[in-house]
């Protein structure tokens, strides 16, 4: 019972969820300036797929600014002070989170947002259907240069959309980056470690049951 016990302790540690953390940075290159009306980030073998919209549903071009400090993150192309941000009443950033399902820690993903300094408030929707805000929820608002704010409702909602909803003229804001815990088990590759505690737990549950075997091959003699 002792070598059963170890062995299933063995393998459960090897097939336990082994955190890392995943940083999805907008500002970084290659997806810098204008990079079109969509853009895929993969890190760590997860995805985020970014769109842009204009008010109307259009697709619109999204911009990967770089000035530093705070001026660094996604935006939109269309922004009409030329910032190159998400302006109010002028378009929407919509990324799709679907890569996340079932690998990610629960509550893990956050999101930050940057060059929020002249009564900006942003606001981010949970939403279904791709290009539009219509039937979206409201899943958090603030109007602050957000920092690892949690990102609610992932697997409640496919897409996420970023908005500047200030009504004052000028105000804009990027989305500064994605962080999220992903497990390499879900992901379905197995570390070094993982494999030798697995054969560790195997070679244990086989040892086990030879030792059966015999017990039960002496008693028949």
């Amino acid at each position: 019972m002792k070598t059963l016990l170890l062995a299933c302790a063995a393998m459960a540690v090897a097939t336990g969820a082994n955190a890392t953390t995943l940083v999805f940075d907008f500002s970084l290159a290659p997806h810098q300036n204008d990079v079109g009306p969509t853009e895929t980030y993969t890190v760590g073998g997860l995805s985020i797929y970014a769109s842009g919209f204009n008010w109307s549903g259009a697709a619109t071009d999204l911009y990967g600014k770089h000035g530093g400090g705070d001026e660094n993150g996604l935006g939109l192309n269309n922004d009409p002070t030329g910032d190159h941000e998400i302006h109010y009443h002028s378009g929407f950033v919509q990324l799709d989170l679907s890569d996340f399902v079932g690998h990610v820690l629960a509550g893990s993903t956050t999101f930050g947002t940057n060059s929020v300094t002249g009564g900006e408030a942003w606001t981010v929707y949970g939403a279904n259907t791709a290009g539009s805000l219509v039937g979206a929820v409201q899943l958090a608002t603030g109007t602050n240069e957000a920092v690892n704010q949690v990102l609610p409702g992932l697997g409640a909602y496919r897409f996420f959309d970023f908005v500047e909803t200030a009504p004052q003229g000028g105000e804009n804001f990027l989305i500064t980056k994605i962080t999220t815990t992903a497990t390499t088990v879900q992901q379905g590759v197995p570390e070094p470690a993982s494999w030798a505690l697995m054969s560790i737990g195997v070679g244990g549950l086989g040892a086990l049951l030879r030792r059966r075997r015999a017990r039960g091959a002496f008693a028949a003699a």
